[in-house]
């Protein structure tokens, strides 16, 4: 659940449909989108179907939704990570009753407009993709220019 309006990558208004807070309080849902976010790892995640609430002061992930879709969560001392299988998916630290997400959401349009690839984002991604590359992948890679300055 989010208030902020600015996170969407697709958008849908919604009439109707209450989300009822830990201290009773009752919320309307005004619609339904997804976010895009940049995990700890650098890696990206898309969340589909986030409510937005617009009485709400703070981005919400309910561990209960997570754990129906499949994830798990796992808690070591400060540090809880949600993993699908063995992999890490979300990383948070405990401040208080609640653990803060190390990740950042792109905005709606940095989604809208893929294309445009930052360096830095370029740069981990060749690096993801080159970590278990053998000889024969880095030939192929190299007679298609793809590895730039760089030959094999």
């Amino acid at each position: 659940m989010s208030p902020n309006r600015n996170y969407f990558a697709t958008y849908e208004h919604i009439y109707g449909g209450n989300i009822v807070m830990a201290n009773e309080v009752v919320c309307k849902v005004v619609g339904i989108w997804s976010i895009k976010m940049r995990t700890h790892d650098g890696s990206f995640c898309l969340v589909n179907k986030v409510r937005h609430v617009s009485q709400m002061t703070k981005n919400l992930i309910s561990i209960s939704l997570l754990d129906i879709k499949g994830f798990s969560f796992k808690e070591k001392c400060v540090v809880a990570y949600v993993c699908k299988g063995p992999r890490k998916i979300l990383k948070g630290m405990k401040h208080d009753s609640f653990y803060a997400l190390q990740m950042f959401v792109l905005s709606g349009s940095a989604i809208v407009t893929s294309s445009e690839v930052h360096k830095e984002d370029m740069i981990t991604l060749w690096h993801m993709r080159l970590d278990h590359k053998g000889e024969l992948g880095m030939k192929i890679l190299s007679k298609r220019d793809l590895l730039y300055v760089h030959k094999v």
